[in-house]
């Protein structure tokens, strides 16, 4: 995936923080390679240690906006447990104005889920989480209705208030319908299912040895178990999204009016955020959103069948 965020190198950070991350892990970094893919604008980087071993490291400024999605994931990540194919969090430390979070590093790359093989270890992966985190491990998780309540509300908005110029012709000649089966999202997703609720092929790694290991878990919530597996499916392109959504274990059961209620609210989310202003310590993160519009919006004219 293009890069999405501008990042901090792991120069940039104070010394005390570099030391300090240093005296946990037990050994002096030889080496950091900073990582550009992701939206949040903090240090990501790849170490490689005196002893020979590696780490993930991630840090931003405890005054940052977004510093609360770090403390989040380091909480998830403690409860995670080990069975779970999730990197294992080696220590979290805020201090000298800095939220650190240090994984052990795992070696892959993203999965192509263009790739039958590749999908199939992805599909796997789910199935796993899904027996693993439910019910939830982490308590007083929020709901996965609370945490996206406030974004997918574009189509009633702009059934009420009308739409913007450049939306979509077929959406605006079928806004009251998509107002209307957007309301019934937030029912269909109910559930006490660890989600990761961002996942994508860029939060995932496939090891050398095939298996998938999921990461970057700061907007974990609690939900059905199959909206993992939507969220990923509307920003997969080259996929058979309805063929993979009607026949994998987590979503075969589901009532397809269930689906159809969560792809309309993911459509409208991406709809009206890819329109946001631009954000300058993210400048791809608009074009990206426009593009899971596209995609989302395509597979919902196919499962709607309306003309």
């Amino acid at each position: 995936m293009t890069a999405t965020a501008l990042r901090p190198a792991w120069a940039r950070l104070p010394v005390e923080v570099r030391d300090l991350v240093e005296n946990r892990l037990g050994a002096r970094i030889r080496a950091a390679v900073g990582q550009d893919g992701g939206f949040t604008p903090g240090v990501a980087a790849r170490a490689e240690l005196a002893d020979g071993s590696r780490a993930f490291v991630k840090a931003i400024e405890a005054d940052d906006e977004l510093a609360d999605q770090y403390r989040n994931e380091a909480r998830c990540a403690a409860l995670l447990g080990p069975a779970v194919p999730a990197p294992r969090l080696r220590f979290t430390v805020e201090a000298y104005g800095w939220v650190v979070l240090a994984f052990d590093d795992v070696a892959g790359r993203h999965p192509d889920l263009r790739s039958r093989t590749e999908r199939a270890a992805v599909s796997a992966t789910l199935t796993r989480l899904a027996t693993l985190l439910t019910p939830t491990p982490v308590p007083d998780l929020p709901t996965a209705e609370a945490v996206l309540a406030p974004l997918v509300t574009a189509w009633r908005q702009y059934a009420a208030q009308g739409p913007p110029d450049d939306l979509d012709p077929w959406a605006v000649r079928h806004l009251d319908r998509l107002a209307v089966l957007e309301s019934g999202w937030a029912a269909a997703v109910a559930g006490d299912t660890l989600l990761h609720l961002d996942l994508r092929a860029d939060n995932m790694l496939l090891t050398p040895a095939g298996e998938v290991v999921v990461v970057d878990w700061a907007c974990a919530s609690r939900g059905a178990a199959w909206v993992d597996l939507a969220i990923l499916l509307v920003s997969a392109e080259g996929v058979d999204a309805d063929r993979v959504i009607r026949t994998h274990p987590l979503s075969r059961e589901v009532p397809a009016a269930a689906i159809d209620a969560f792809v309309c609210a993911l459509a409208g989310c991406f709809a009206r955020e890819s329109r946001g202003p631009a954000l300058p310590r993210s400048p791809y993160l608009r074009d990206f959103q426009a593009a899971i519009a596209r995609h989302s919006l395509t597979w919902l004219i196919r499962r709607t069948g309306w003309r």
